[in-house]
């Protein structure tokens, strides 16, 4: 390797002949400052890098927790609407189980009043459902579905409520008037000794009037109301001797008389066919038997025509 000196002023040019020691430091030296200059710039890259990425995670756990807060309200906010709708079902589900209840007690008591077997007609158990298995469907029902649901039940359940509820009342009216009508006889068991109307007076011989019918039976014997009722007396009264009189309602009365026991008293409801007293022969009689009238308005009918 030669150098070439050449003077400022155009003077003579000198060689120089180095030797290959001198040649190697200047090579070793220029690798030295070239590998240096690269391992700084690598090192300050590497921390550029590193300041980069911090930046970066920094970034990223804000943007992830800012998701899981509102990830977390979006949750909470379906939990308590979730809770709202259960708390919603959950009452209807309550108001249609009463209804249902009353529904049941309305068709015992029409089963009862009808007289028809609970073997037919049995509130207590479940409907019989039934039919071949069907294929299902992999959907669930939905809340709007369910809740559809409900109310077109509720819509039933209230239809069939107040159907049962004025069949309820006209099979009620339908017995209370069948309990007020005066229908049979006002002893268990005797036979018409005296009819209503003119016969010979079996005291003074003469023709008088008789204002009821005398069904005779046995002392002791039963005396029954032929109709529902309210006793207006009960008491012992002249010729009557033991007396019950019931009010049917409609200016409707009837009247027992020649009683040995009274069985009720003044104010007491009566039924058709409730016993209210004891046969005997007091008062105007001349044996064992009840005296039985019917008054209308005021006015003495003919038992024979309620009996």
């Amino acid at each position: 390797m030669n150098i070439l000196l050449v003077g400022r002023h155009h003077g003579r040019a000198r060689m120089l002949v180095p030797g290959k020691q001198a040649v190697c430091a200047v090579v070793i030296a220029l690798a030295g400052a070239v590998g240096g200059a690269a391992w700084g710039g690598y090192q300050l890259a590497l921390l550029q890098v590193a300041e980069g990425d911090a930046e970066t995670k920094s970034h990223l756990v804000n943007r992830w927790r800012t998701r899981l807060v509102e990830t977390r309200e979006r949750l909470a906010d379906v939990e308590e609407r979730a809770e709202h709708e259960i708390d919603a079902l959950t009452q209807r589900l309550g108001e249609l189980q009463a209804r249902a209840l009353r529904v049941d007690a309305l068709g015992q008591n029409l089963v009862a009043a009808a007289d028809m077997g609970d073997q037919e007609f049995n509130f207590d158990s479940s409907p019989a459902m039934g039919g071949p298995e069907a294929e299902l469907s992999d959907e669930s029902q939905s809340v709007a579905d369910l809740e559809g649901q409900i109310d077109a039940l509720d819509s039933r359940l209230r239809s069939r409520e107040k159907q049962l509820a004025v069949l309820d009342r006209l099979i009620a009216n339908r017995e209370i008037n069948s309990q007020r009508e005066l229908d049979g006889r006002p002893v268990s068991w005797g036979w018409t000794s005296s009819p209503y109307g003119y016969r010979t007076d079996p005291f003074t011989g003469r023709r008088a009037w008789h204002t009821g019918v005398d069904v005779a039976g046995r002392d002791g014997g039963d005396v029954v109301a032929v109709g529902a009722g309210v006793v207006t007396e009960a008491r012992q009264k002249g010729g009557y001797g033991y007396f019950v009189e019931v009010d049917h309602g409609d200016g409707l009365q009837t009247r027992y008389a020649h009683a040995k026991e009274l069985l009720v008293g003044k104010g007491d409801i009566v039924e058709k066919g409730q016993k209210i007293a004891v046969m005997g022969s007091t008062g105007r009689s001349t044996g064992p038997h009840v005296h039985f009238e019917v008054v209308r308005n005021g006015n003495r009918q003919d038992p024979k025509d309620f009996m």
